[in-house]
């Protein structure tokens, strides 16, 4: 299509077309500064340190004495524990509230922006760790528990899309990294705080439990604080408010550049064409809907939630989620320091995922991890099951060896990766919806896996490791055979190759 139409004010006056394959580097030349966007996505990333610190807390929090002696729904016998089904719902109910923070986020996020949506998320998790410190019985825990999953979901949801908004193509996915890389830093604090906790304080007193969830707190309030300082996403600014004047002031603000400056001119005008010509385009009932819009926006959007499902079913959650538990049963004397070594090196292979994700094409990555996963976790289930009758140092030594190469390669694949492949799947039109989709589907996935665990264990021992190796030889299939590559593409490229199809 090259009809001639109108620009927006106070932009060029060169007639308006489709994006051709010249204006795909025009992002990487009008590109600027890169300072202030590594600044602005760096700010933007601390939701996910929220996110990262409440994984690395949750699992060690209720093994903690003095959480069982205060909440323990088994007290037959002389014993005090929760039952396997209870401990699983602690844990998983942050899950199924992260499913409902998801579906929320489609209807905060238009009306409101991107910034107040993450804004809602950080009072969301301070009010979810109130709950909880005033707790006197476990359903209450529970309600505190989905009240953090809630603003994690936000949270998954909003920061990897304004951070894609902001960034110029040819940062893109380098700048969502960051988020996952704040993830792994916010998981390492949550462990380190754990041990420093369960060190210090007496099993009977319960401020062994509660600093922990005191100190998220703060996270919470430099999320709500922080977020204000970056600018809000120029899309949403166009296709919400037409606001092009704020469009311009906001991509000048990522980029360093003048609000007046030719590069943030032709940006804006690119964005905002763009957007026309999806109005134009498509029927306005077509045009937003993931079930009839074209090209594909249905597969599309099964692909994305395929994408985080497979993610969450790797196996990840199996060693943060429930570490502790794991390596208190192999006779280990402080289960508290395995998820500081992991966070550990979950933090370093993030750091590495900085520098390779914009390098390498995005399926190749993920092939390439899905048969790493699956390699390191059959060879930890099949050593941990033979030696599970006459455990040793050496056996405890390999099995928590190879634990470290599983989540050394899922966070330089997967962990990162699945985010930056599904920020970059949809137009605009349809990008909040289906991201909203994607992520609450993928929080229900891992609230039913978090829910069985326990029980599965229980029942099978370490031949779970069996089920997350078969998901991920299918993360292998799915990436093969669905999955596009979306490095560097401008959506309009991608739009195009899903028409060809």
């Amino acid at each position: 299509m090259s009809e001639i139409s109108f620009v927006p004010p106070g932009l060029s006056g060169e007639p308006r077309r489709k994006v051709d394959e010249q204006d795909e580097s025009s992002d990487q030349d009008d590109m600027g500064s890169t300072w202030p966007i590594i600044i602005f996505s760096s700010i933007i990333a601390t939701g996910g340190l929220i996110f990262g610190y409440d994984i690395g807390t949750i699992g060690g929090m209720i093994d903690m004495p003095a959480f069982i002696n205060t909440f323990a729904d088994n007290r037959t016998g002389g014993q005090i524990a929760f039952h396997s089904i209870t401990k699983g719902a602690l844990i998983g109910i942050s899950s199924l509230g992260g499913f409902v923070g998801g579906i929320l986020s489609i209807s905060l996020i238009t009306p409101f922006g991107l910034r107040p949506t993450i804004f809602s998320a950080g009072v969301i998790y301070a009010v979810g760790n109130m709950v909880t410190i005033t707790a006197t019985v476990w359903i209450q825990v529970m309600f505190g528990r989905a009240f953090n999953g809630m603003a994690n979901g936000i949270i998954c949801v909003t920061c990897p899309m304004l951070i894609s908004e902001l960034a110029p193509t040819s940062m893109r996915g380098g700048m969502i990294c960051i988020q996952q890389l704040l993830t792994t830093v916010g998981i390492q604090i949550g462990a380190v705080t754990m041990y420093l906790s369960q060190s210090l304080f007496d099993n009977t007193n319960t401020l062994q439990f509660k600093v922990p969830l005191i100190q998220g707190l703060f996270w919470a309030i430099a999320v709500c604080v922080l977020i204000w300082f970056v600018p809000e996403s120029p899309y949403w600014y166009l296709t919400n408010r037409n606001l092009v004047e704020k469009s311009k002031m906001s991509v000048a603000r990522a980029r360093s550049l003048g609000v007046n400056d030719p590069g943030v001119l032709r940006i804006v005008a690119l964005m905002f064409n763009n957007h026309s010509y999806e109005d134009e385009d498509a029927n306005p009932k077509e045009k937003n809907s993931i079930r009839k819009g074209e090209p594909k926006y249905l597969l599309r959007t099964l692909t994305g939630i395929s994408v985080l499902c497979c993610q969450q079913l790797t196996g990840i959650n199996y060693f943060f989620f429930f570490g502790t538990t794991i390596f208190a049963t192999i006779g280990l004397t402080n289960p508290y320091l395995v998820p500081i070594f992991f966070g550990f090196v979950n933090l370093v292979f993030s750091v590495v995922s900085l520098f390779i994700v914009d390098r390498f094409r995005r399926t190749s990555l993920l092939m390439i991890g899905s048969v790493l996963l699956a390699c390191f976790m059959l060879l930890f289930t099949i050593v941990s099951m033979f030696s599970n009758s006459n455990m040793n140092v050496a056996m405890g030594v390999v099995m928590v060896s190879v634990s470290c190469g599983f989540i050394g390669v899922f966070a330089t694949t997967w962990g990162p990766l699945s985010g930056v492949v599904v920020s970059e799947l949809y137009p605009i039109s349809i990008k909040v919806k289906a991201m909203s989709i994607c992520g609450s589907m993928s929080w229900l996935v891992t609230f039913v896996m978090t829910l069985i665990t326990p029980p599965l264990t229980e029942a099978f021992g370490f031949g779970i490791g069996f089920v997350f190796f078969f998901f991920n030889v299918t993360g292998f299939a799915l990436v093969y055979c669905l999955v596009p590559e979306t490095k560097g593409l401008p959506i309009e490229r991608l739009d195009e190759i899903y028409e060809q199809q």
